[in-house]
């Protein structure tokens, strides 16, 4: 197994494993918003952060990123995603479940096409020197982060959400 093969199997298992949190909920904790404490300070920005709004974040991050990364001349700057636009308009639930699994099948898709000069070229994001698969590792790091604060929003809502990387694969190797 290649490396470019290391990333797609585990950021598939991750993405399947967020609908598998999604799907565990009801129409309320779509919308839970962070508590705050003074043992747990999430911050200002976070504090406005939705599983909803996270959702159609990662969505439009992942595929916006993947979108770029092959046309990206080497040593250009990766443009930060945008707003999420068409998905603004999806409501939360199985609906935005349902366009993340489409957009996600794309995203597999545009990675599957990735060459080894797409890999191995550098370029900048947020001012910092990444090869193409130093990028997408990046990528699963700002899943995962992202996986986190769904997992805390479904907790302190009362819905114990599933054990991170029991992922639904177990009949082949993973990474």
């Amino acid at each position: 197994m290649n490396e470019l093969e290391r990333f797609i199997s585990l950021f598939n298992q991750e993405v399947i494993h967020t609908f598998d949190y999604l799907a565990m909920l009801d129409d309320e904790h779509w919308n839970a918003i962070p508590k705050d404490s003074e043992a747990l300070f999430l911050g200002a920005r976070v504090n406005k952060i939705t599983i909803g709004a996270l959702t159609r974040h990662l969505m439009n991050a992942e595929s916006h990123w993947l979108g770029q990364i092959a046309p990206l001349a080497a040593g250009d700057t990766m443009p930060v995603p945008g707003k999420p636009g068409a998905t603004q308009d999806v409501a939360d639930g199985p609906w935005l479940i349902d366009a993340y699994k489409t957009a996600h099948a794309g995203n597999l898709d545009k990675l599957q096409a990735l060459t080894p000069v797409v890999l191995e070229k550098e370029m900048l994001f947020t001012g910092r020197r990444y090869t193409g698969i130093g990028f997408l590792w990046s990528v699963l790091g700002h899943h995962a982060y992202h996986l986190g604060q769904i997992d805390l929003l479904m907790r302190q809502s009362g819905t114990v959400a599933p054990e991170y990387m029991e992922w639904p694969e177990t009949g082949k190797l993973l990474g």
